[in-house]
């Protein structure tokens, strides 16, 4: 338990840069924490606001990620005739572009029946994994996730029929520790990921810590001789097969021969906060697949990461221009004080001015202007063209180019030109798609031994 809450804490800085990517695929890109002239924390937002200026948001990304996606279902939708595997795929792919992390597990048993296996998709939010050297998922020797479930859940799955077992979780997640009474319930639309405890789940719900370890156990390798016969066996038979080997020597019959050894075998637990494990078993192999991109020297840069510095710079330009058109005159009128009315007063004239058939009436003096109403142009600062080259420099960026996203399709081109066209734009994303069609590869390669 200790092992997984520290696995749980070394994953927290993946967790907030995730956060944080995820943030800015789906529009709030005006969240990050600042530091103002006080030294007062605050979103970058509400500094903006502090000064006068409407954040303005031109969604990019979340463009760039939907073409992406829908060109990897184009792609693969020949060859996946199951909607519900291609659904999953699709979401975990999305995932991938956005946090660089692409988390599944294979489950059998599925549903009442107990029948059946599936895929499903693991929130890199809930999951965690101990030291890893390499993108191989056989250099972890831990790993796990956080599941929130209801009690009846909890019961249903970890008391194996056993009343008496279901009664002592009931009893255990029925502790002051476990009511959560100061949590929140969770919200339809709404992320509930984002606030993660390692120990609390949302109120009226359970949180079971499921943790894998790659033990070691002794075993003894033999060999028959006399069927030829490999085979393995527990230690509890080590006398006797020595007393047969001994028989075997002194009658000069062909000899058995023996070998210990240790060899690795996966150990699965469920605790609940408090610490009780409410279930175990062991397994050849426990059930995730993962997959980080690029992961160089262990780092992670997604899709999303390299794209951001040019959505910024695109939401403070279209800030800037916002800013200059509201500063700029737009209908001011400018009334001399001198020629006001005695019969209408300017707050009357004010109401006046802007109706299509209404009478202002002033006092008129010669030689002197009367009332005017003035419009200033911002003039052309170049915000437009910064704009432009901003998008260019996602699109180059990215490799999402117009041709993917199904533009500059006039008929002026040849079909096969603009098939060219699209064959080049997605070169710059085959390396990410072919890393992730390894991951299915492998996971496929799992999901096929669940079910044989």
């Amino acid at each position: 338990m200790q092992k997984a809450f520290i696995a749980w804490q070394q994953c927290d800085d993946l967790r907030r840069r995730r956060l944080r990517l995820k943030r800015y695929t789906f529009g709030d890109q005006w969240g990050d924490i600042v530091t103002d002239a006080e030294g007062t924390s605050l979103s970058e937002r509400e500094q903006r606001m502090s000064k006068g200026e409407n954040p303005v948001t031109n969604n990019i990304i979340r463009q760039l990620v939907k073409t992406v996606v829908g060109c990897y279902r184009s792609a693969r939708k020949a060859e996946r005739d199951n909607a519900d595997i291609m659904e999953t795929d699709a979401r975990t792919f999305e995932e991938y572009l956005i946090s660089g992390c692409a988390v599944q597990r294979v489950i059998s048993g599925l549903g009442l029946s107990g029948t059946g296996s599936a895929t499903l998709t693991v929130s890199p939010a809930r999951f965690f994994i101990g030291s890893n050297s390499g993108c191989a998922r056989n250099d972890v020797e831990l790993i796990g996730e956080l599941h929130d479930m209801s009690l009846k859940q909890v019961m249903m799955r970890h008391s194996h029929g056993d009343r008496s077992r279901a009664l002592k979780i009931k009893e255990i997640y029925s502790s002051e520790f476990m009511r959560n009474t100061d949590r929140e319930f969770r919200v339809t639309g709404q992320s509930f990921n984002d606030r993660l405890d390692f120990y609390h789940a949302d109120a009226g719900l359970c949180r079971v810590i499921e943790v894998w370890s790659l033990d070691t156990i002794e075993r003894l390798r033999c060999h028959d001789e006399t069927t030829g016969r490999f085979y393995f066996t527990g230690m509890s038979r080590h006398p006797s097969l020595l007393r047969e080997q001994s028989r075997r020597k002194k009658k000069g019959i062909a000899p058995l021969h023996i070998r210990w050894e240790l060899t690795p075998q996966w150990h699965c637990r469920f605790y609940a906060p408090t610490g009780e494990m409410i279930d175990e078993y062991t397994a050849p192999d426990h059930p995730y697949l993962f997959r980080f991109y690029p992961f160089i020297d262990g780092e992670i840069h997604s899709f999303v990461e390299d794209v951001i510095e040019q959505q910024r710079s695109i939401n403070r330009l279209l800030t800037l221009n916002d800013r200059i058109l509201s500063t700029a005159a737009k209908g001011v009128l400018l009334f001399p004080d001198n020629q006001e009315s005695r019969s209408m007063p300017v707050e009357v004239v004010g109401k006046q001015w802007a109706q299509s058939d209404a009478i202002v009436m002033y006092h008129g003096i010669p030689g002197l202007p009367g009332p005017q109403q003035l419009h200033s142009s911002p003039g052309n600062l170049g915000v437009s063209a910064m704009v432009d080259q901003q998008l260019r420099l996602i699109s180059e960026v990215s490799g999402v180019t117009s041709a993917l996203r199904g533009f500059n399709t006039t008929g002026d081109g040849s079909a096969q030109l603009y098939r060219e066209r699209y064959d080049s734009a997605m070169v710059a994303l085959s390396d990410i798609i072919d890393s992730f069609d390894s991951f299915i590869a492998m996971r496929d390669r799992k999901l096929a031994s669940f079910q044989s």
